[in-house]
């Protein structure tokens, strides 16, 4: 009888350590990101001609709003520039070009850059994150940066400061800084409302500790990741100061071009130790950020634009506003801020 009975447990030990590997194997399956290769869904452009942003808005007058998204890049020679995204970015999702390589992505909710290149395309999705292509067959997530197949797998791109605002605030604020020519092929077109299926169709599972399209700005210092759900942000603007990776980190929040972007608290370019105070005060919404004590008055592009650092910048901090499905399903390790 004991025989019987050891016999009969040894069996259903068995049967759940089969039953349990193969749920491991469903789970390891189901956890591999899907990839959706369609090359021909989107045309990109390469090296475009370049002007000034107060000519362009000149020349598209009728057509370009001060409330139209762009992407600006915001370092660099004339002060960066300004990529209007209905007559750029959308049509295109990916510019190759000698000023950066820059990509936008509806679905996940974000637009950035990185370093100059001709040699990228739009390739697909894979996690509902859209995947360009270098000319030499590696694939990268246009979100990290990261190769994940071919020759260079595993390199990551090395990203530019950017931020995403709206054409009136950046013109005003600098109207010099470069365009792209609009001539009169490049036609605007409206972002869609509705989710584009195959990105849709490559996505995984949810981390459940936001809603999946809640908007965040994602924050990367080394191999450190940091979620800021942007709906904790102050609803007047602010400042929002955290420490990630031993490093102090100051958020700019500007709610009315729903801009945020992540800067260190020392100017760029310098070896100098000074820690840059900021304040809030919004009685001059176009550079609410002042440190008193230079009397200066920076954008939530990190700029100075008054006082006695005018033409300063802060030291940009790789960041980027996306949806919480892209950001998590890229970095499932992430922090995530209260």
């Amino acid at each position: 009888m004991r025989g019987d009975i050891e016999r009969m447990i040894s069996r259903h030990c068995l049967v759940a350590a089969a039953l349990w590997l193969a749920l491991g194997a469903f789970s390891v399956v189901a956890a591999e990101p899907k990839l959706l290769a369609d090359p021909d869904a989107f045309c990109t452009l390469v090296n475009p001609n370049c002007s000034r942003c107060v000519d362009e808005a000149k020349a598209r007058a009728n057509e370009l709003r001060a409330d139209d998204p762009v992407l600006a890049w915001t370092r660099g020679k004339y002060e960066g520039g300004a990529i209007p995204i209905r007559f750029f970015l959308n049509p295109f999702r990916v510019i190759s070009d000698t000023y950066g390589v820059f990509v936008f992505d509806p679905d996940a909710g974000f637009a950035r850059g990185y370093e100059p290149s001709l040699d990228f395309s739009f390739y697909g999705w894979r996690n509902g994150i859209l995947v360009m292509r270098h000319k030499d067959g590696t694939l990268y997530s246009t979100l990290s940066g990261i190769a994940f197949d071919g020759p260079r797998k595993g390199e990551r791109l090395k990203p530019i400061a950017t931020v995403a605002t709206q054409w009136g605030h950046w013109n005003n604020a600098y109207p010099g800084s470069v365009a792209y020519r609009m001539f009169e092929k490049y036609q605007p077109v409206d972002v869609s409302d509705e989710e584009n299926r195959d990105s849709k169709n490559t996505r995984g599972p949810v981390d459940p500790r936001l809603p999946a399209v809640a908007d965040v700005l994602g924050v990367t210092i080394g191999g450190t990741h940091k979620a800021y759900p942007l709906e904790s942000f102050p609803k007047e603007g602010g400042i929002i100061r955290d420490k990630l990776a031993g490093q102090e980190v100051v958020i700019l929040w500007q709610p009315s071009t729903r801009t945020a972007a992540a800067y260190a608290s020392r100017l760029d370019e310098t070896e100098s130790d000074h820690a840059i105070k900021l304040e809030f005060d919004a009685s001059e919404p176009s550079a609410p950020f002042v440190n008193r004590e230079t009397k200066s008055r920076f954008g939530v592009e990190g700029r100075a634009r008054s006082g006695e650092l005018k033409g300063k910048a802060l030291r940009w901090i790789d960041s980027v506003q996306c949806r919480w499905f892209a950001w998590s399903s890229e970095y499932p390790e992430t922090l995530l801020a209260e």
